[in-house]
């Protein structure tokens, strides 16, 4: 079981054993990034039949060996810091989002990466609209996203076309989720507004709970759980 420990000194990333909690490994985050803090949760992919833990980090996002914790590679993007996105993996590729004070998508391709593989392995890049706190969703061909500042936006996840952009209003801490071949686009006013999957934009409708929610919403057996500022919520038939 790892886990990111993005602390403003010494940040390190830790393995414990799930049975007794026992400290498997430890292994220190060589960054240059002048804020080191950061809160992403880190994800586990198979690269030619190999598992990576994908783990971002201030300054960086680096792939470790989960046996002993091993850096294989890493892809700098500067003095990003308090990064919050998980990454997410999909058709070959890992997203990731370079976090404060400007954030900046990158697709990375993991397949034989060593080392520092920044100038070699980022396949494309994207900034404008990309999210400081939501994670980013991946459903077919396309990956959506959301600004902190309510401006959401559909690429091609393979080469990062725009398809489309559009502003939702509101603010938005939550990452969308997916469902029923819709996209669900939540605000911190709590408003969900209920996107058509595809490359071209349709809103098929706006939902209200009247109460403030900052996290994301759960999704399991055609019901809807979401948690707001004084209430959990089932949705559901």
């Amino acid at each position: 079981m790892g886990h990111n420990c993005d602390s403003e000194e010494d940040p390190f990333l830790v393995a414990l054993d799930r049975a007794n909690g026992e400290v498997r490994w430890r292994t220190n985050r060589h960054t240059s990034a002048m804020k080191k803090f950061s809160f992403s949760t880190p994800i586990v992919i198979e690269v030619d039949g190999a598992k990576q833990i994908i783990s971002p980090g201030s300054g960086f996002v680096g792939a470790y060996d989960p046996a002993d914790g091993r850096e294989i590679w890493r892809v700098g993007y500067g003095e990003g810091y308090s990064v919050v996105p998980r990454p997410v993996f999909a058709h070959g590729l890992l997203i990731v989002v370079s976090g404060f004070d400007k954030p900046t998508l990158l697709a990375i391709d993991p397949q034989a990466a060593s080392g520092d593989v920044t100038e070699s392995h980022v396949k494309w890049r994207h900034e404008k609209g990309a999210p400081l706190t939501s994670s980013v969703l991946v459903v077919g061909d396309e990956l959506y996203f959301v600004s902190d500042a309510g401006v959401a936006s559909c690429l091609d996840a393979r080469t990062g076309k725009v398809h489309w952009t559009k502003r939702l209003g509101g603010n938005f801490s939550a990452s969308p989720v997916s469902a029923a071949g819709r996209v669900y686009f939540q605000s911190e006013e709590g408003i969900t507004q209920v996107v058509a999957t595809g490359a071209s934009f349709q809103l098929l409708a706006t939902n209200d709970i009247e109460e403030r929610t900052l996290a994301s919403a759960a999704v399991s057996e055609n019901t809807f759980f979401l948690r707001s500022e004084f209430h959990l919520w089932r949705i559901g038939r």
